[in-house]
This record gives C-alpha cells, structure tokens and sequence, in this order.
C-alpha cells in the first residue's frame, strides 16, 4: 500500500495517508498466518500508529484474496515471553490495537477466511466489515489446544451460545460472513472489489471527528466491559471530565456556535503524557465557554 508515509516491515505493509494508516498483514503464501517475526512486529505497528499525530484511524486487512489471518504459523510458531518460573506470559500475545493499549479508532476489513488467533482482530478492532465470501472458525480444539483468548474476547460482542458453538466444535463449524453479521460478529458485508474503499469511506468518515474525544470515548467503552455498570459509569465520567479540560472540547463549540468546520488538536497516542489537556485555561467569560459549562 502507497501512503504519504511508510515505514518497512518484513511481514506487514504499513503506510499513512491523508490521516488514514494501512496495516496489511502481508504473508499471503502462508494465508497470513501469524509466525514469530509478525508476532514481534505487530507491537511495533501499533506503537508506531499510535504515536503518530497524523494518524488519525487505521483500516488492518490481509494482503491477497483468500485469506485475512489463519490464526498462529504452525510451522514458525510465535514466542512467548517467559516469567521467572518458565511459565509463558500473556503479555506475548500484543497483535492487536486493544493488545497494545491504543485507543485511536481501528477498522477492520476482513478480506478472506479467518481462522483461530485471526479472531483476534474481528474481538478487538472497533469496527468489523467483511467481504462477502469471507468464513470464520476457530479450530483449537480439533488440534488439541484450548480456544481460551479469542472465544473470551468475542463474547463482549456476540452472544456467548454463537461463540460456545464455534469454540467446541472446532473445525467442524465455519460460521459465513452472513451468520456473522446476523450475530453482530461483522457490522457490514461488502463485495470484495469494494471492501478497501468502503473501509476508506468509514475511515474517512471518522477523521473529522475530534481525535482526543475519539480516544476517551473508546476508552470508556471498551472498559465497560471489564467493569459493573456503576464503575463503568464513574469511569466514562472520568473521562468525560477529563477530555473537557482539552482544547477540542472549547473548540468543538465554538466552531458549532460559529458555523465552521472544527480545528482539532493532534492525538498524541495513549503513551504519551500528552493527551491533549491544554494548560490554558479559557477565560470563562467568553460565551460558549459559559454555555458549554
């Protein structure tokens, strides 16, 4: 993929264009299957993405047409980080934006067959499209492993009787793209010629939109679901008020106020101390900062 800037991965294509970043997992021969360099390299995407201020939403698909990610490369397996006892780390497994931390929107495309640890992606990616001809399954236990990550995350999603379903009948079941957009697994099925463009449509759709309130906004969300209804209540209001001490909050109402297009602060990625807060306080005698309050 070409974009306004690149940088170079053995296994993944990452370019960023006009506020869009492209992740392509680029093994093709192997279905994009996850081996142990992709598995270092990931992190590093991520990072890279979510450091980027001119990144403001990413679209993650697989490259060629008949796969998107066939789970973890049986042949070059990833490694695991162990603890001081020998026992592997879930820390190793850092493939996705909600494994890494990055609270930017990502969208993503599923081009192809999706099979075990490539469910990854549809559980944690905020938006889910899919090609029509794409299939979903998840074959751990026919193999005599135990489907424990992916099935987890997915049940924040879709019911957990379709996720019990796919994980205990291993190979034996391959959901359609159709099921899964009835299941609410995938949001929208498109024709594969048209998967990108309308990945690019939705992308290009959120970038307009205030990138630090994006972030707290799918901050909140996503950790409502790892909380009771009144932690996450308190937790969506932290981030209500925090993100109300930004200078796209006064903008956002200002330009409302004044019929314009807003000028939203760069996102400086969930690492950086620099979230967005600005150190001036606005005067509180101007008007939409006295309506807004």
């Amino acid at each position: 993929m070409r974009g306004d800037k690149a940088i170079l991965f053995e296994t993944v294509s990452y370019a960023v264009s006009d506020g869009v970043a492209f992740i392509e997992l680029n093994r093709p021969e192997r279905h994009n299957a996850i081996n142990s360099v992709m598995s270092r390299e990931l992190p590093e995407v991520w990072r890279a993405f979510d450091a980027d201020p001119a990144a403001i939403v990413a679209i993650v698909t697989g490259a060629g047409e008949k796969a998107f990610c066939t789970g973890a490369d049986l042949a070059d397996l990833p490694e695991l980080a162990l603890d001081e006892r020998g026992t592997p780390l879930i820390e190793s497994i850092r493939w996705t934006p909600l494994q890494n931390q990055v609270w930017k929107p990502v969208i993503c495309a599923v081009n192809g067959r999706t099979m075990g640890g490539g469910l990854h992606f549809v559980a944690d990616c905020d938006i889910v499209i899919a090609s029509d001809g794409a299939s979903f399954s998840d074959p751990h236990v026919s193999v005599g492993l135990v489907s424990g990550l992916e099935p987890v995350a997915l049940a924040r999603r879709m019911p957990m009787g379709a996720v019990l379903r796919m994980a205990l009948m291993g190979s034996g079941e391959e959901l359609t793209v159709q099921q899964a957009c009835a299941l609410g697994m995938v949001s929208e099925v498109s024709e594969p010629s048209e998967l990108i463009e309308r990945a690019c449509a939705i992308a290009h759709c959120i970038k307009r939109n205030s990138p630090n309130a994006m972030a707290h906004t799918k901050r909140a969300i996503w950790g409502s679901k790892d909380a009771s209804l009144m932690q996450a209540s308190h937790e969506a209001w932290r981030m209500i008020v925090r993100h109300n001490e930004t200078p796209d909050f006064f903008e956002g109402i200002k330009a409302f106020t004044e019929k314009r297009e807003p000028h939203w602060a760069a996102y400086r990625g969930s690492h950086s101390r620099d979230d967005g807060r600005s150190d001036q306080v606005p005067d509180p005698t101007d008007s939409y900062v006295k309506r807004a309050t």
